[in-house]
């Protein structure tokens, strides 16, 4: 912090931020390396690591040293650092699920994005999805800028639902329904795959039919619970009765998380399936799938109307942390990886970038036929909830609808008990009346 006062002091007249942002880079100190701190999880980093970060060091002479942890470990070591103050960190990288606790330790972005603006008018703040910004904000405060916007769309195989008479992808609840009944054909290939596993992959397998049904999860200013009303026992009942009732996913869809709504794909084991939009290139991944080419993409279907279609959002974010004493080199870093043109070169390593001219380039949705449904979905999606409490309130917001999906308790029942532990939660922790 004291770097950064000092700074704001001297340069406030030219620069009006916290940065030296009217200074030439050559002019600045220059660190031998800048340490950037994220998670191990998801090849997607290849464009940072062996494509951004090598062009950086030959531009700029400064190596950028990556320590890429399990969530856990990345998780523990951002909360130690920020929690004792230290410059260890030049570049944090940050989910939409932190930014509750992580947003206070992070620079004001609207700061960063003006030096980056007035380093390469290029930049073109407007070029990035609204659904991306919502995201990297918290309390208004935008802390971090957008790298990395994943969303939930729908992936189905065209060929398999013209055969059953279906010209476009279903619109609708009911015309889902419909359709799934109509392509279900056990016990080689289902209609629908989900993530319904007992874990993390619950929150999204729910979400899209949530948000589409016009539900919501909670207030966190108020503690008004709204998991327990009709609109989101609507959703968690519809997704059930495909399980249960219909029958129309596969029967070890209870084992299902991440990888195997992928591998569910890529062995044709089902024809529909609402998922992460950068999954469907891998589904469709020539060199192992037996499904490739078959896959198309359009938004989740609304609940009676195609315009009610909602979707999540999360992603990740390349911040500058308070206590950076290399700041200046950070943004730079974070301009060039969130140009135009690396963002361009992530999406061919597996990224999904969350600027709209990015998606909806010509040859990208050739090549690989989600993107422009995923700008789509992120300009109207709902970020994942960001309040610190959330980790705890998804725990057993799991439970219920793992119990949902195994016949065990009704929509209603299940979610009814899920309210009831959110209200003792949220009393706990302060928020709102319990």
């Amino acid at each position: 912090m004291p770097i950064l006062n000092r700074r704001r002091l001297l340069m406030a007249a030219t620069a009006g931020g916290v940065m030296a942002a009217a200074r030439p880079l050559r002019a600045q100190n220059k660190p031998d390396k800048l340490v950037y701190i994220g998670d191990n999880q998801g090849g997607w980093k290849r464009a940072l690591t062996e494509d951004v970060a090598p062009a950086f060091e030959k531009e700029t002479g400064i190596k950028v040293e990556f320590t890429l942890l399990p969530p856990d470990a990345w998780l523990a070591r951002m909360k130690a650092e920020f929690g004792a103050g230290s410059s260890g960190i030049d570049i944090a990288q940050w989910s939409v699920g932190m930014a509750g606790w992580i947003s206070p330790h992070m620079v004001d972005h609207h700061e960063v994005l003006a030096t980056i603006e007035k380093r390469d008018p290029a930049f073109d703040w407007n070029d990035f999805l609204a659904g991306s910004k919502l995201a990297a904000s918290y309390d208004r405060k935008l802390s971090g800028i957008p790298y990395r916007t994943t969303t939930g769309i729908l992936v189905y195989q065209k060929a398999l639902l013209a055969k059953a008479g279906f010209a476009a992808a279903p619109g609708t609840f009911a015309e889902f329904h419909k359709a799934a009944l109509a392509v279900n054909t056990p016990p080689d290939r289902y209609a629908f795959g989900l993530m319904g596993k007992q874990g993390a992959g619950l929150y999204p397998s729910l979400a899209s039919w949530l948000y589409s049904a016009g539900g919501r999860f909670l207030d966190f200013k108020t503690g008004e619970i709204f998991i327990n009303d009709d609109k989101a026992v609507t959703a968690l009942q519809f997704m059930a009765d495909l399980v249960v009732k219909d029958k129309v996913t596969p029967p070890e869809v209870t084992t299902w998380e991440f990888d195997e709504i992928i591998a569910g794909g890529q062995r044709d084991r089902y024809v529909m399936a609402q998922t992460f939009a950068p999954y469907m290139t891998l589904i469709n991944d020539p060199a192992i799938s037996k499904t490739t080419g078959n896959w198309s993409a359009d938004v989740v279907p609304g609940y009676t109307d195609k315009s009610q279609s909602r979707s999540w959002i999360d992603g990740h974010f390349l911040a500058v942390p308070k206590y950076a004493k290399n700041a200046d080199w950070s943004i730079e870093f974070i301009r060039m990886a969130c140009s135009k043109r690396w963002q361009l070169r992530s999406m061919e390593r597996g990224n999904a970038p969350p600027r709209g001219s990015v998606l909806n380039d010509p040859s990208m949705a050739e090549k690989l036929g989600w993107p422009p449904t995923a700008a789509r979905s992120i300009e109207t999606g709902v970020p994942t909830p960001a309040h610190p409490a959330w980790s705890t309130l998804e725990l057993t917001l799991r439970t219920g609808i793992s119990e949902a999906l195994q016949g065990q308790k009704s929509a209603k029942q299940a979610l009814d008990a899920v309210a009831a532990d959110w209200r003792r939660t949220l009393r706990r922790a302060g928020i709102g009346s319990g």
